[in-house]
């Protein structure tokens, strides 16, 4: 049998995350030639530089594309598209693999699959169908990823008729979990002093704590600064709480959040610890001896359900999705955070459903399902040129 050759496309440490065990089984079985596509915030050394953790798991890298213009402003976003479409035709055009993976919602998503719509390649979207009624053009992009897309692999059965509405073909569409959760199930525990010595993290007095990942909002860029020291400011007034805070993406207005995180770690450092990226070791550990996680991160909806944890979102970012018990949707008002920190703390029938870890994204075997899927797919004109099924 010949070698299925496929590329993956990744710009951010997210959704680099969340593929990473498929990354992994492609790359170890015989039957794939694999390589990655690192661009995006990836390469920036404001966001940490997360492509040395690509680099550290020894994948074969075809191709890094610097396209990121480092603003906070809504225009530097789609300047960063612009520039990142041309590098990647051309890698595309040269390496001519047989499938293309890409996962979510941001600029790589439509760029990746519609350069692989223009080049008649076959493109892989993973996690489209989902639904989030928070205004925020991500949406937009998840969708005209699907309709660019050749291969669906949704997470849920709702977001598969989703596709289905879009006029997406049934036998496109493989129902298959998240991935994510394999790797999150599968990453070894290690112990709260460990992961203190890991990090570098010398304050002794530690006990309870929390994990804070908020997001900007493309809609609301004026209002991240105000909204931010609101939770900082509910967190600050929780006694005997410690905050390990981690960056936001790159969005426009992502400086505003980060000005405020340095201010009140620097103001406040027995209360507040600030990095710009973990490896996923203390990352998901952090994650599993926290007491709560707090922000607009999708990992609160997606993945620590898992790990009987829950997550308190705050704002409009992932509202409408679908969600576990864990979770708990707050405004950006300092009563409601104060209130839900409080619930999450102590709230025995709310810790006692966590103890579940019922996670309706997937029971960690999503890998071998897609894994199986793409070494069966036929590459065909059937398969490659599209219609609109109504």
């Amino acid at each position: 049998m010949k070698k299925k050759k496929i590329i993956a496309v990744t710009g951010a440490r997210s959704e680099y995350d969340l593929l990473y065990n498929v990354y992994k089984k492609l790359n170890e079985n015989p039957n794939f030639d694999f390589s990655i596509i690192i661009t995006g915030p990836h390469l920036s050394d404001t966001f940490g530089y997360t492509a040395k953790h690509i680099e550290a798991d020894n994948f074969k890298i075809c191709g890094k594309i610097y396209n990121l213009i480092d603003s906070n402003q809504k225009i530097g976003r789609i300047i960063s598209i612009g520039n990142q479409i041309p590098a990647l035709a051309n890698i595309l055009d040269l390496e001519k693999p047989d499938i293309v993976l890409v996962a979510g919602d941001r600029e790589e998503s439509i760029t990746v699959t519609m350069t692989c719509a223009y080049l008649n390649i076959a493109v892989a979207h993973f996690f489209g169908g989902d639904i989030a009624k928070d205004g925020n053009i991500d949406n937009s992009v998840r969708y005209a990823a699907s309709k660019f897309a050749h291969i669906h692999f949704p997470t849920l059965d709702k977001h598969r008729e989703t596709l289905l509405k879009l006029g997406e073909d049934d036998f496109r569409i493989h129902v298959v979990g998240n991935p994510a959760l394999d790797r999150l199930i599968e990453t070894p525990v290690i112990s709260p002093k460990e992961i203190y010595k890991n990090i570098e993290v010398s304050n002794k007095s530690i006990d309870e704590y929390c994990v804070l990942i908020q997001h900007p909002i493309i809609t609301q860029t004026e209002l991240q600064g105000k909204h931010i020291r609101i939770t900082l400011d509910a967190i600050l007034n929780t006694p005997n709480l410690h905050c390990f805070i981690n960056y936001p993406n790159s969005d426009a207005g992502f400086s505003e959040i980060v000005k405020a995180y340095e201010e009140y770690s620097n103001k406040y450092p027995s209360k507040f610890t600030l990095f710009r990226n973990l490896d996923r070791l203390n990352y998901i550990n952090l994650l599993r001896h926290s007491q709560f996680l707090i922000g607009n991160s999708s990992s609160g909806i997606v993945e620590v359900a898992s790990l009987g944890l829950g997550a308190i979102n705050v704002g409009e970012r992932q509202r409408g999705r679908q969600h576990g018990e864990n979770v708990i949707f707050v405004d950006n008002q300092l009563n409601q955070i104060s209130e839900a920190i409080d619930k999450a703390l102590t709230d025995k029938v709310f810790r006692k459903k966590l103890e579940k870890k019922y996670n309706i994204y997937g029971d960690g075997n999503s890998t071998d399902k897609i894994v199986e899927t793409l070494l069966n797919i036929e590459i065909n004109d059937n398969l490659i040129f599209k219609n609109i099924t109504y």
